[in-house]
């Protein structure tokens, strides 16, 4: 594979970034909540060295050997840490599948799905992909209604198919997203009264 050139997008609130030296606090530290750990491939536990490697070691290889775009996902004014995303394991094919976390004094905040909606459209564009695969462990719901609100297509599940951190394997969700696809539906305003 062709290295990929980092790239840093802004979309509204937030801003994608490659990963700096100075995220490996904030890294290890959002990695230390149980719901990140119950459902990603992050070693278990989740210690400091685990988060020096990634942004130090990882996140860069994946981009120098154009694999993966790993992207620090920051409030666009504050640089604060809300979420991690990437497509990874990115073929000469043109597919892909998206990973994300999303640190947890972020949820519910439509983070994620934003941050999915932007780097699909930019793996389409940029890197011309023709099919970006979304993964998840069974039970994991919060990520299968991001995948649903972004226009994913659920396809199924599949046995066993998803070793996690811990070491266990378990059924996972799978789903796609083509760039014929329709953009996603926005959801309904809500009225406050």
């Amino acid at each position: 594979m062709a290295s990929l050139e980092p790239a840093e997008i802004t979309a509204g609130r937030l801003h994608l970034r490659p990963w700096q030296p100075y995220d490996i606090d904030a890294v290890h530290q959002a990695c230390q909540d149980p719901q990140i750990a119950r459902y990603n491939r992050l070693p278990q536990p989740y210690g400091r060295r685990d988060a020096e490697s990634f942004v130090l070691d990882v996140a860069p290889a994946a981009w120098a050997e154009g694999t993966g775009t790993p992207f620090a996902v920051v409030d666009a004014t504050t640089e604060r840490l809300l979420a991690s995303i990437e497509l990874m394991g990115i073929s000469t094919s043109g597919e892909a599948e998206i990973g994300y976390w999303c640190a947890a004094d972020a949820r519910g905040q439509g983070v994620v799905s934003q941050a999915v909606t932007t780097i699909t459209r930019w793996g389409f564009a940029m890197l011309g992909l023709a099919r970006i695969e979304w993964r998840a462990a069974v039970g994991n719901d919060a990520s299968r209604r991001v995948a649903q609100r972004t226009g994913f297509t659920l396809e199924g599940t599949l046995p066993q198919a998803l070793l996690l951190g811990d070491g266990r394997r378990v059924d996972c969700w799978i789903g796609s997203r083509l760039p014929t696809d329709p953009p996603p539906t926005p959801p309904p305003l809500r009225t406050i009264t």
